[in-house]
């Protein structure tokens, strides 16, 4: 209990979030209809994938497996950025940064060198190569199932946002040193067992309710099953302060939708496309991306707008996305007298990027 208290002082987000959905509901009936179920199903079942695959090792032993191969430090860093780029496209922006910054600072205390920069390259990485698919990031995927586009319409609208960054992460690695690193990282031992086939057919069930409409209860069922069963003592792993703050947003946002003023100056703010998507960007700025999606969508049917703002809305502030509090709170934990600096670099080019891509998105919409 003492623990979970703790770790409620620290989910500040989920604080707000259950406050105001507590706070409106007495304005307004709240409803178990605006609870997505659907979103939360699929969230829940990409949890337990993840941490299979954790407990046997797989995504360390395919990230240190590619690392062993080089030396050049401009390379490695590029490595990095395109790793975490990649698993954060299937297994979230969170995950991503959650695998691979420990083991970034790692390489660098092995080699010493400073890692700031090419962490915080990492944490824009993840947030812009989650962009591009709908399992890529909460926000995705809760707008991909609340607004059903076809997968061709959305890989169309985000495959711009992802390329474009990646070019721009590239091209300001190219300034990284070529120094030659020295390091030693054990690969860990790949399980091959029951763990793994069954967290993969998840994966790949999850993805075809994703692409093909195949239900998602019966995927949670058969997941929940194999657990008990297996006695896979995974649960106590899993962000149960995520799910529970969606369903905070959920009733809030429901709430606020029938309440008459509020809903005339959100259908005023929203009434075009460039107001949506500014809105996105700017709300992301302040309670980061995944709410912002949630409560702009109950006030707008246009997608496209919404998933390019959030996603580019990322970029900026500390809190844009939650994902990059991970990579902030594990650098830190490591070098706690470089939290000026960290702030500082992360400012300089999260915005540099945020204004770039916002200025040139905004010709699209």
């Amino acid at each position: 209990m003492k623990e979970l208290f703790n770790r409620l002082k620290s989910e500040s987000l989920f604080l707000i979030a259950t406050l105001f959905a507590v706070i409106t509901s007495f304005i307004s009936l709240p409803k178990f209809s605006y609870i997505d179920t659907h979103v939360l199903m699929i969230l829940f079942n990409l949890m337990v994938v993840v941490e299979l695959y954790k407990k046997e090792n797989i995504l360390d032993f395919i990230a240190i497996s590619f690392l062993k191969k080089y030396s050049n430090q401009r390379v490695i860093c590029a490595v990095l950025i395109f790793l975490v780029f990649f698993f954060s496209m299937f297994l979230t922006n969170d995950v991503a940064l959650i695998t691979f910054v420990p083991l970034t600072i790692i390489i660098g205390k092995k080699s010493n060198f400073s890692t700031l920069k090419i962490i915080i390259l990492e944490t824009i990485a993840a947030n812009l190569g989650c962009a591009l698919t709908p399992m890529g990031s909460p926000q995705n995927i809760f707008i991909f199932s609340k607004y059903a586009p076809s997968a061709f319409e959305f890989f169309k609208v985000t495959i711009g946002i992802s390329a474009l960054g990646l070019v721009i992460l590239l091209a300001i690695n190219f300034f990284t040193p070529k120094d030659q690193l020295s390091f030693e990282l054990d690969i860990p031992i790949l399980n091959k067992n029951l763990n793994v086939l069954f967290s993969s057919t998840i994966f790949i069930l999850v993805l075809m309710n994703i692409f093909f409409k195949f239900p998602i209860t019966y995927v949670t069922l058969l997941n929940l099953t194999y657990l008990i069963l297996r006695k896979e003592n995974i649960f106590k792993e899993l962000d149960w302060i995520l799910l529970a703050t969606f369903v905070s947003f959920f009733i809030f946002v429901g709430n606020l939708s029938n309440i008459t003023f509020i809903k005339e100056i959100m259908t005023n703010l929203l009434a075009t496309d460039l107001g949506i998507y500014l809105t996105g960007i700017f709300m992301s700025q302040i309670i980061s991306n995944v709410p912002a999606a949630i409560l702009i969508s109950g006030f707008t049917a246009e997608w496209k707008p919404l998933l390019i703002g959030v996603n580019i809305g990322g970029l900026g502030t500390l809190i844009a996305s939650l994902a990059s509090l991970i990579s902030y709170k594990l650098y830190l934990d490591e070098y706690p007298e470089d939290k000026k600096e960290y702030f500082k670099v992360f400012s300089i080019l999260n915005f540099s990027i945020l204004i770039l891509l916002g200025s040139l998105f905004i010709l699209f919409i």
